[in-house]
């Protein structure tokens, strides 16, 4: 059970890396795209940079709650 829990933490910290790097390409593009833009404003400017950083905190939470409970097995045995 340990070993599950500690690869599904490896797999969540993961996940939540990716979603930072997808964030950060993603406020790339935007700040691409707005210097190029012409008079009007992209409507979905930051759309992709708030799902990804939404996701990145959704991971990192899980990744938390998962090692305390790692914790909490690992001082039990």
């Amino acid at each position: 059970m340990i070993w599950f829990i500690a690869t599904l933490v490896l797999g969540l910290a993961l996940a939540a890396a990716t979603a930072l790097v997808r964030g950060l390409v993603a406020f790339h593009d935007d700040g691409v795209r707005l210097k190029n833009a012409g008079p009007e404003p992209d409507l979905l400017r930051g759309k992709q940079q708030n799902r990804m950083m939404f996701q990145r905190v959704l991971f990192q939470g899980l990744a938390i709650i998962m090692v305390v409970l790692l914790g909490s097995l690992a001082a039990q045995g």
